[in-house]
């Protein structure tokens, strides 16, 4: 999960959390200027759209379902004009991001 949609550092504290984590916005768009990392972000979260299924605990289980609310809040932040991104919040969380998320943005952003 942490590879496929990677989060911003300061939410999982696994080892392998860690790793995969985004360090700031900055990170999240330079992640996004790699068009392979960026293709392939986009392509999988448009399959995600294209589920009939709504709620990401059925698609992800716990704790994957915030795993992706908080990257898709990130990325929506880093490339508010990649829609994709806050589509996936629209659909699975009631376009609703992740506080955690844009806490630790702002927090960053201040530093």
């Amino acid at each position: 999960m942490w590879y496929i949609f990677p989060q911003i550092q300061g939410l999982g504290y696994s080892s392998t959390a860690q790793y995969y984590a985004i360090s700031d916005m900055a990170e999240a768009k330079a992640y996004l200027k790699d068009n392979v990392l960026r293709c392939r972000l986009v392509e999988i979260s448009q399959a995600l759209l294209d589920l009939p299924a709504n709620d990401a605990m059925e698609v992800f289980g716990v704790p994957d379902n915030m795993k992706l609310r908080s990257s898709m809040t990130l990325f929506s932040m880093a490339a508010p004009e990649i829609s994709v991104f806050q589509k996936v919040l629209d659909k699975f969380f009631a376009g609703q991001p992740d506080r955690r998320t844009l806490e630790i943005l702002e927090t960053s952003e201040i530093s």
